[in-house]
């Protein structure tokens, strides 16, 4: 099921992505003969519209977008004026780059919406939040609950402060199999918490008593709460936020692709946290990002779509992005010369992308049977 779900997510990012480069194309008067929905072989012609041919194909991994003299002078044999070879500058990287832009509008969009349902993420610096608390652990039988922070246990004759989650597990892991004092707050509001505290005793499991995907004490800890604003604030706050969020994720993205050339061209492979369609399916199936409902899977999808437009945006021959840059080239030298390379800079590209996405695939088998 999950790897259904990620197959149809992926399909939609692709379409609408293609979909950009459609209504670029005919903005700029340019003529697109098929529009498809997934790739070849074709099964179906569905419908002719303004003389595009909308069909239906096999391979159901998103779509394409064919259009006159996207190729080149070759592909362009009439010279007509509605090709796209033919058009300036300008209005063909209009047309390379908006699937890209249709992809981050997505993105910032499906954030906004998840972020408009459930509220603002807002880091909790300098706490420890209790955000859930397994059955019958050491914090259920404590009297713990959720929405509360730890703030500090008791050794033999004093309290330790704890002003994170990772001192308390840095704090837990060296008094395995103690019972100790626990001190923590009353229910939060929000990212604020009172003064009052509450003290109970808990126990701090060994590594032998804790069952699997738990910690000592049970508890799951949580940097980050949901912030809700006043109603008219709202759409304003999770617009903001999802540009944030889609502009944190685009250069986080593209730090680990740099990682990923590094460690490459050093000799270091890929690292185990860089992951390909494999990987992506096997880490939201572990995380549960297709169980818990629609704005888990509309998160997903933005992370995805946020992902496929970096993608497409790098300078790769083949790419949105290495044919934005053979276009900006013919500003400084003769186009019949980029015509030439062009070709072979894009059969490059294809190889080089395979080669790619057959090492990660196999680095995402290899991480799924450690």
């Amino acid at each position: 099921m999950a790897a259904l779900i990620f197959i149809l997510i992926l399909s939609f990012l692709v379409i609408i992505h293609e979909a950009g480069h459609f209504l670029f194309a005919r903005k700029n008067h340019i003529k697109v003969r098929e529009f498809g929905l997934g790739y070849p072989p074709r099964i179906l012609k569905l419908f002719y519209w303004r003389g595009t041919l909308f069909s239906l194909n096999l391979i159901p991994f998103g779509g394409f977008v064919q259009m006159d003299g996207e190729n080149g002078p070759e592909g362009d044999e009439n010279n007509s004026a509605d090709s796209f070879y033919e058009k300036s500058i300008r209005a063909r990287l209009q047309v390379i780059l908006a699937g890209v832009t249709v992809n981050f509008i997505f993105g910032i969009i499906a954030f906004a919406i998840v972020f408009y349902r459930l509220g603002i993420p807002t880091a909790l610096d300098g706490q420890a939040r209790i955000q859930d608390i397994a059955d019958n652990s050491p914090a259920m039988v404590a009297g713990l609950v959720s929405n509360t922070n730890i703030l500090a246990f008791k050794t033999v004759d004093q309290w330790v402060e704890m002003n994170s989650i990772s001192e308390v597990q840095d704090f837990s892991a060296a008094h395995l199999g103690e019972t100790l004092e626990i001190r923590t707050s009353l229910l939060c509001d929000q990212e604020f918490c009172t003064d009052e505290y509450r003290e109970s005793s808990i126990y701090l499991r060994t590594v032998e008593e804790t069952p699997t995907n738990e910690g000592a004490m049970g508890i799951a800890f949580s940097d980050t709460i949901f912030k809700s604003y006043p109603w008219y604030l709202m759409p304003f706050m999770t617009i903001f936020h999802a540009f944030k969020q889609s502009i944190a994720l685009a250069v986080l993205i593209l730090q680990s692709l740099w990682q990923l050339v590094v460690d490459l061209f050093a000799g270091r492979g890929v690292q185990q946290e860089v992951a390909g369609p494999i990987g992506i399916i096997d880490q939201a199936n572990t995380y549960g990002f297709f169980e818990g409902g629609f704005l888990s899977i509309l998160n997903f999808a933005a992370l995805l779509s946020i992902n496929l437009g970096i993608m497409n945006l790098l300078p790769i021959p083949a790419l949105d992005g290495g044919r934005a840059i053979l276009i900006i080239l013919e500003k400084f030298f003769k186009r019949k010369h980029i015509d030439k390379i062009a070709h072979y800079l894009n059969y490059f590209g294809y190889i080089s992308l395979l080669a790619l996405m057959i090492i990660v695939s196999f680095n995402d088998i290899r991480n799924i049977f450690k």
